[in-house]
């Protein structure tokens, strides 16, 4: 399958994942059974684009309203605090027009120094959420909004989305048309030049959930394809919430060599001891000793 960010033919195929492993692995996180989402594929496949170098899954499986209604009733799944919306914040001016694109129960749009900001996001249950914030937000696609708000806002942002849409190129180009000349697009996405890129058994790193994996060289090349200038690439320290997660994965890959999905006897035996090992270790771990975090935040200008 040609890339999806950029549609270049030459792909590499980096590792195939047996999809019963994986959703056996979503079943016991869930008790949820979503295997009827993975149609008749027995496997995926984990390719990266050697052009762009975007990571991404084929064949392409998104997650329904069901799936994400599992997940929205954890606590962390829509955190409030996100040092990302910090940051993004400083781009905004009180009389800027602000669009966020994919923006759940509305947590970054009670922070933000405007008062003029529309939301967007496909859940009916994240738009209940939101209304229970005072937070009004439209279930509607950017493709569709794009149709009748072109050169509108001065910022567009998206945290935490662009890895779940199976067409980038579309997301981000109706994006852009959205954003006045000179406007900032603000995208926020798991860095794959971080711990994240280790993880094993990370299902919320792999489809249906997550489509594809971003590094500073894919965000990069966005410049090459729409009218864009690259202001910043900024990457968060390891957070506190995420602190034993890191450990664990840097503790398992002594060990192991990772892999996307491994349900063998040795890694469960494994698990349980690096968990252990990463909770006494978390306590005496130095903040300054701590890499690059889960999420890496590209910031662009239209031209």
């Amino acid at each position: 399958m040609d890339c999806i960010l950029c549609s270049n033919k030459d792909i590499d195929n980096i590792e195939n994942i047996d999809i019963k492993s994986l959703t056996k692995i979503y079943f016991n996180a869930t008790n949820i059974d979503f295997s009827y989402l993975f149609g008749e594929n027995t496997k995926l496949m984990y390719n990266q684009c050697r052009r762009c170098g975007l990571k991404y899954f084929t064949p392409l499986i998104v997650g329904d309203e069901k799936f994400y209604n599992s997940f929205q009733e954890i606590d962390w799944y829509y955190m409030d605090e996100k040092e990302e919306f910090q940051y993004a914040k400083k781009f905004i001016n009180k009389n800027d027009k602000v669009l966020e694109v994919g923006c759940g129960k509305g947590a970054f749009a009670r922070i933000v120094p405007t008062n003029c900001y529309v939301g967007l996001d496909p859940s009916e249950k994240a738009k209940k959420m939101a209304s229970k914030n005072g937070v009004r937000i439209k279930n509607e696609s950017i493709e569709l909004h794009a149709q009748n708000h072109q050169d509108y806002y001065d910022v567009v942002c998206s945290f935490q989305v662009l890895e779940h849409v199976p067409n980038p190129f579309s997301f981000l180009n109706s994006s852009i048309q959205t954003l006045k000349k000179g406007g900032f697009l603000i995208i926020a996405v798991p860095s794959e030049d971080s711990f994240v890129k280790y993880i094993t058994n990370g299902i919320l790193n792999m489809p249906p959930h997550h489509i594809s994996r971003w590094s500073d060289d894919a965000l990069n090349y966005l410049t090459k394809i729409f009218d864009l200038e690259l202001l910043e690439i900024y990457h968060e320290k390891v957070q506190k919430t995420h602190k034993r997660y890191f450990l664990y994965t840097l503790i398992s890959n002594i060990f192991l060599k990772p892999k996307l999905v491994d349900l063998s006897i040795r890694r469960k035996i494994l698990s349980k001891i690096q968990s252990l090992l990463a909770m006494l270790i978390e306590k005496n771990f130095k903040k300054e000793f701590l890499p690059n975090g889960h999420t890496v935040v590209g910031v662009y200008r239209r031209f």
